[in-house]
């Protein structure tokens, strides 16, 4: 199976394969690749007669083989894209195709949002003889950050740790967002280095005092003032406090304190579980009893945030979740320290 990399040094060497298998859940990278293909393989000019492209709703076997065996007009190659293949309900009689490809066409089957199912027939094993198979997996949201920074290196802007969690907790894992948001950035500002907290409140609409990344320190570490009026200012701007979100927000600081139990305090060992200081505040302030309780409590809310045994709106949802997590750190004054 090939990595994204690889495909894309295969068409910058115009060493091609005579088909390719772009499947999975994470539709960022096959999108990138058919860009690719659509873009890169042929001159404009040779586009025109030699770039096919067909939907699998709208298409079968037979159609995909017929294109597949014409030869190219003044072009080396013809390039048959099959988008949304999975659609297709004839997909398993390509494997006639497969097993004696045409060495000038270039066939690339786009299967999203899931991978192709082999047990019908040879397909998957004819594609594994003869081409290319790339399957692109959702990755973990505790990933994201690390994808995040990788992604600005890639346009030449560096992101700290801070703010690619920010983007995670606001973006959650779609890495299609997160590229969309770091792209407007950089045309507003094309001579950007580094990303900012200021950039990410300046351009993606995020206050910089008031958001539900700031908001688990704050009610975790006690700050009852402030608390007060990040609560205010959700209750009147309901929209930059979604529930699903800040329940979101909740279990990641939730979990960032659990690891501090366990992770060693040093600066590299912090750096690779985006474990900050305020992490482990919060587990030297607590006992893991506690913490196990208000996990319970986030779990019973969010059901709630879809809908379960409550009615309620976002607003009246965060109060009420507040109002039973402070009950909780402060039952009993079960302190470790």
């Amino acid at each position: 199976m090939a990595t994204f990399s690889e495909i894309v040094t295969q068409i910058e060497q115009k060493k091609f394969a005579p088909i390719y298998l772009l499947d999975g859940d994470e539709p960022f990278y096959i999108d990138r690749l058919m860009q690719q293909f659509e873009h890169k393989v042929l001159n404009p000019e040779e586009r025109d007669f030699n770039l096919i492209t067909l939907y699998g709703k709208e298409t079968n076997a037979h159609e995909v083989i017929q294109a597949a065996r014409r030869f190219p007009m003044f072009a080396e190659h013809t390039v048959v894209l099959l988008k949304e293949a999975n659609q297709m309900k004839s997909i398993q009689e390509l494997v006639a195709y497969v097993d004696q490809p045409l060495s000038s066409t270039i066939l690339v089957l786009e299967h999203r949002f899931s991978k192709i199912d082999g047990r019908g027939g040879k397909l998957l094993k004819a594609i594994a003889g003869k081409g290319v198979h790339f399957n692109s997996m959702k990755i973990r949201e505790s990933d994201v950050p690390r994808w995040t920074i990788d992604f600005g290196k890639s346009m030449k802007i560096k992101i700290g740790d801070r703010e690619a969690e920010m983007l995670t907790v606001f973006l959650g894992n779609d890495l299609q967002k997160i590229a969309n948001e770091l792209e407007k950035v950089k045309i507003n500002e094309p001579n950007l280095e580094q990303l900012t907290v200021a950039h990410i409140e300046k351009y993606m609409g995020v206050n910089r005092e008031y958001n539900v990344f700031e908001f688990p320190a704050t009610l975790f570490l006690g700050d009852r003032a402030r608390l007060a009026r990040m609560l205010q200012y959700f209750s009147k701007n309901p929209k930059v406090a979604s529930f699903p979100v800040l329940i979101g927000s909740l279990y990641s600081f939730l979990n960032k304190a659990f690891l501090s139990y366990y992770v060693p305090n040093n600066p590299q060992s912090g750096k690779k579980w985006s474990i900050w200081e305020q992490h482990r505040r919060v587990a030297n302030k607590y006992s893991l009893p506690q913490l196990h309780r208000c996990l319970a409590i986030l779990a019973m809310y969010s059901a709630k945030s879809v809908g379960i045994d409550s009615n309620h709106s976002d607003p009246a949802l965060v109060q009420e979740l507040t109002a039973r997590l402070l009950h909780q750190l402060n039952a009993g004054k079960n302190y470790k320290v």
